[in-house]
């Protein structure tokens, strides 16, 4: 009967001068992008453009099914001793680095896990995600804070040897990691980047080049795919790793990606045309494409797998021209009435219409961390502690009364302080990122509506379409701006981390008041202390996000996704956990022969619930 309505829709759709999808034979997918990768050194980055890739071409030692459950994966069985400190981890035999050709060069042993540890660190070679690493494992940040070269005049650190720390081969299949104490998510760690292995003749080879994103023979590969083709801002190509111990479940042969500046304008038409087998749907041309009976079964809803948090964030390190009054601005955030202003008189609701214009309160929510993340006894986190009436308030967090009079007192402290009004907010978007210069229009039009433009001008400015996050948010040439964080592991202390020492999210440790920045970081180290007391453990961490979120430090805002997508990626298929990489992964998934539209997304989603409700019976 499918078969039968599509042939009817084609029919119709060519009648209207509207193309059919032509969907690509065999087990081929194509796609557009229009950000580049910085970076193949899946050991040093910690972007989301670069570990999408690394995902699918590296392997861990664990890996997650299409239902969330955790796998064996280079690592076939571990074991935990009675103080949950030391976990042995016994490898597969079968497990082989290829280059890019698929040739073989060796067999992945323990030694490439300690290779890994060793290089990661090491200060110099920058890495990204270190801090996750020694956070965890035993001897660690000893070991990585002698690396560190001492600045001008003062003595060097004391060496520390690496056999100190708690990564060991205890043989070519037996790898052993020693952790500085119990920690109840470990498992969940192991799908990140900086768990992954490197083989380390080849890493000394390339030296300083090891990664270098200008061609695919800068790393080895030992996960589901080879990067066969790599032409930067041009295309790039995965193909199946013949030589994969799992080969048998990598279903999707080959990945194509041109690159495309304008992708996310395009995408849609492409789609349509049957160019492409996946497509960037704008909320504009899903309204379009909603009304018109041929198209509406051309996209289905976007499936919330990844636990991205989004928010808006004030810099408290404004590195930007002083045509913006970076003094100023600087006097205005760390005014807690200002910030209160700001927080209360935001209508998120409008703002998120531009990603969900259907229901918008569906992605929405008011803490960092999202909801179902993670539970006690079935009850979900953001609804412990001090965080429940926060999660209570749900998506509607404006307040026009308070934030009127959160603006009179910042208005009479602030002018007391020397502080000019109107204050200017620098507010950057990146332009490849669909909808967002509109989210921005929204909230500028919105805010000094309800406040004046002589209390506030926002003033918008498009950052450059490639190395956003280098340039605005790592620099901090912002004075606001909605950031995004996605989990690294199953613990709440994952969503501490952009706003830990030395962030580079809004750098409340450089310029906030130090006062409450001292309270808000001992709330975090006190609730980091509690290993074995796990409902103690989570109700010290939602004391430490609503403290940072009650002084209005940042602006909750939900999910960066919503709305509709059109793609033949069967959703349920996909390897499925809110934190590390496995949502990127490609292996296990299937296409599919003919679109899902909004009925059938949510059939397969009942039944995928249904299923996993009776894996976990």
């Amino acid at each position: 009967m499918k078969k039968l309505v599509m042939l009817t829709l084609c029919a119709l759709l060519v009648l209207s001068s509207l193309a059919c999808p032509a969907m690509a034979e065999g087990n081929s997918f194509r796609t557009l992008y229009s950000g580049e990768v910085t970076s193949l050194n899946y050991l040093t980055t910690a972007t989301t453009n670069d570990f999408s890739l690394s995902a699918n071409v590296i392997d861990t030692l664990v890996e997650y099914d299409k239902y969330g459950r955790i796998q064996p994966s280079l690592a076939e069985t571990w074991t935990v001793d009675e103080t949950g400190l030391v976990w042995t981890f016994n490898l597969r035999k079968d497990a082989t680095w290829v280059n890019y050709k698929g040739e073989y060069v060796a067999n992945v042993t323990a030694n490439d896990f300690v290779a890994a540890a060793k290089y990661l660190l090491t200060e110099s070679n920058a890495s990204s995600t270190a801090d996750i690493f020694y956070s965890v494992i035993a001897g660690a940040e000893a070991y990585y804070n002698s690396t560190i070269a001492p600045a001008e005049g003062e003595a060097a650190p004391a060496p520390v040897d690496f056999e100190t720390v708690g990564v060991k081969a205890q043989d070519d299949y037996t790898l052993v990691y020693t952790l500085s104490a119990p920690c109840p998510y470990f498992e969940s760690m192991l799908t990140y980047v900086c768990f992954m292995p490197v083989y380390e003749p080849f890493l000394n080879e390339m030296g300083d080049q090891f990664g270098v994103a200008n061609g695919p023979d800068t790393i080895l590969y030992c996960g589901a795919y080879l990067l066969s083709e790599f032409k930067p801002q041009e295309k790039r190509v995965l193909t199946k790793n013949a030589a994969n111990w799992d080969a048998d479940k990598v279903i999707i042969e080959t990945i194509e990606y041109e690159f495309i500046k304008e992708a996310s304008t395009i995408s849609a038409e492409m789609y349509r045309r049957g160019e492409i087998d996946s497509a960037s749907i704008s909320s504009i041309v899903a309204s379009e494409w909603l009304s018109n009976e041929e198209t509406a079964s051309l996209i289905r809803p976007v499936r919330q797998t990844g636990f991205y948090t989004y928010f808006y964030t004030f810099n408290f390190d404004p590195n930007f021209d002083e045509a913006y009054e970076p003094e100023n601005w600087l006097l205005a955030a760390n005014n807690e009435a200002f910030r209160k202003s700001i927080y209360a008189g935001l209508d998120r609701v409008k703002a998120m219409l531009i990603t969900e214009p259907d229901n918008p309160e569906s992605i929405m929510f008011s803490t960092v961390t999202p909801p179902e993340f993670v539970n006690l006894n079935g009850v979900d986190y953001t609804n412990l502690g001090d965080l429940a009436p926060i999660t209570a308030l749900g998506a509607d967090t404006f307040d026009k009364d308070a934030a009127l009079a959160y603006k009179a007192q910042a208005v009479e402290e602030l002018t007391a302080q020397g502080a000019t009004f109107p204050i200017k907010v620098l507010m950057k978007y990146n332009p490849n990122t669909t909808g967002w210069d509109a989210e921005c229009q929204v909230v500028e039009q919105q805010l000094e509506d309800l406040f004046g433009t002589d209390y506030i001008d926002i003033i918008i400015e498009a950052g450059p379409s490639t190395g956003f996050l280098t340039e605005v948010r790592r620099s901090g040439n912002y004075a606001l701006l909605k950031c995004n964080w996605g989990p690294d592991y199953a613990d709440p202390q994952t969503y501490t981390d952009p706003f830990d020492v030395d962030n580079n999210y809004n750098f409340m440790d450089k310029g906030a008041n130090a006062e409450e920045m001292a309270e808000y970081y001992q709330l975090v180290a006190d609730a980091k202390a509690i290993t074995g007391d796990i409902p103690a453990r989570y109700e010290a961490f939602a004391k430490a996000e609503a403290y940072l979120i009650n002084k209005a430090y940042i602006v909750p805002f939900g999910y960066g996704d919503g709305g509709y997508t059109a793609s033949r990626v069967n959703p349920f298929t996909t390897q499925y956990a809110p934190f590390g990489i496995s949502n990127y992964r490609y292996k296990g998934t299937e296409l599919l022969t003919e679109p899902m539209d909004t009925d059938a997304y949510f059939d397969a989603y009942d039944l995928w619930l249904e299923e996993r409700a009776q894996l976990a019976d």
